[in-house]
């Protein structure tokens, strides 16, 4: 099942990610807190960049672009992990570290979400936030996401280490480590239609 979208809002519009604009990732910055290193996108060739697409794309799945209303890309939200049965989908949202604290995942969000329950019709949409991650999880809560359950999830991100750089010892308990793998601990979150009325 392929799901469409062409949505505008006052600063933001969705659309689904065409070939051509994989390679516009390849110019976004970096996040300064390497904490959020493993957020950003990696450098990529065109090749891989066109099968990256391909692979987000297959069994229901969607990546939408977030562009700017001079069709700039900031940003994709990807959709998977759908069941039209259950009415139910899961989310990611990644945004250029440049532009992020300028209220556009916030913006895309709403828009997203309006699509997602009145024009797919569907009844839940989850996602899934490390606990470390205060500004998106805040961000969730205002859009009406409640917080079903923790789990832990393999942490990515090689350039920091959670354990003895002190810089992040005020979330070191949000990391454990088994068999020398490091896994953070994440918050599953869900809106439902009933949470949106």
């Amino acid at each position: 099942m392929k799901y469409y979208i062409d949505e505008i809002g006052e600063h933001i519009k969705l659309h689904n990610m065409i070939p051509y604009e994989t390679s516009l990732t390849q110019v976004w910055g970096k996040h300064k807190d390497r904490l959020y290193a493993d957020y950003d996108f990696p450098s990529l060739s065109t090749t891989e960049l066109i099968e990256w697409l391909e692979l987000k794309t297959k069994n229901g799945r969607a990546v939408i672009s977030i562009s700017t209303a001079n069709d700039r890309i900031i940003g994709y939200i990807s959709l998977r992990n759908t069941n039209r049965f259950f009415k139910r989908g899961e989310i990611g949202i990644v945004l250029n570290p440049d532009e992020i604290n300028k209220g556009y995942g916030t913006e895309a969000l709403k828009i997203f979400i309006n699509w997602y329950f009145k024009k797919l019709k569907f009844k839940k949409l989850f996602l899934s936030v490390a606990m470390y991650n205060d500004r998106a999880y805040k961000v969730y809560r205002k859009l009406g996401f409640k917080s079903k359950y923790t789990f832990w999830e393999r942490f990515g991100n090689e350039e920091i280490n959670p354990f003895s750089d002190k810089e992040y010892e005020y979330i070191k308990q949000y990391f454990k480590k088994v068999r020398d793998i490091t896994y953070v601990k994440c918050i599953k979150m869900e809106l439902s239609t009933l949470s949106t009325k």
